[in-house]
């Protein structure tokens, strides 16, 4: 069977252009955006986000941690986090007890205080040399970085960080220690 040149580019444009049309609505519908929609309304019901500088100084008054979630509109992953993980009981419970919860969208520039330095959201990012989405960045009560991890984290894994750091454990043992392993 012989096909011709003509109708094998005209196949190609075809389909190549589904593939970016396809593409291009799947990127319109999971931007990410996490203001958009119902998905962040209820991630922001479920927990009690503050703003940094409250939450720094609510930590020092408490003796909790600070937990900056830094994600950006488009990040899939975010967006994962927000729907696998954020909603699971266990995650919240671990959350509400030992952290006060700040919100970043690394491409904002609205206006945040850290250790009374003013800057934006985006340049807080830079600042924490945060170089992907999501990224969570635990602070103790006293404004010092205890640690960062980048990338989505299933929820068991994640309740376990969340424990480890929370509890002070990473004071006095090894995550893989702490975890069994």
């Amino acid at each position: 069977m012989h096909i011709s040149k003509r109708i094998i580019a005209t196949l190609i444009f075809i389909f190549t252009g589904f593939t970016v049309i396809h593409a291009q609505s799947e990127l319109v519908w999971d931007t990410g955006k996490p203001d958009n929609d119902s998905e962040k309304s209820t991630v922001m019901e479920l927990y009690d986000w503050k703003s940094m500088e409250k939450a720094q100084e609510l930590a020092a008054e408490n003796g909790k941690k600070v937990l900056v979630y830094a994600n950006a509109r488009w990040c899939t992953y975010c967006k994962k986090m927000e729907k696998e993980v954020f909603t699971l009981q266990d995650v919240q419970d671990i959350t509400n007890e030992y952290f006060y919860l700040v919100w970043i969208d690394l491409d904002s520039d609205e206006q945040l205080t850290f250790r009374n330095q003013e800057m934006s959201q985006a340049e807080f990012g830079q600042v924490m040399r945060v170089t992907g989405t999501p990224t969570f960045i635990f602070i103790d009560e006293e404004g010092e970085i205890i640690a960062g991890q980048p990338g989505y984290i299933p929820g068991d894994i994640y309740t376990q960080i969340l424990e480890f750091v929370g509890s002070d454990a990473y004071l006095v043992e090894s995550f893989e220690d702490f975890v069994g392993n």
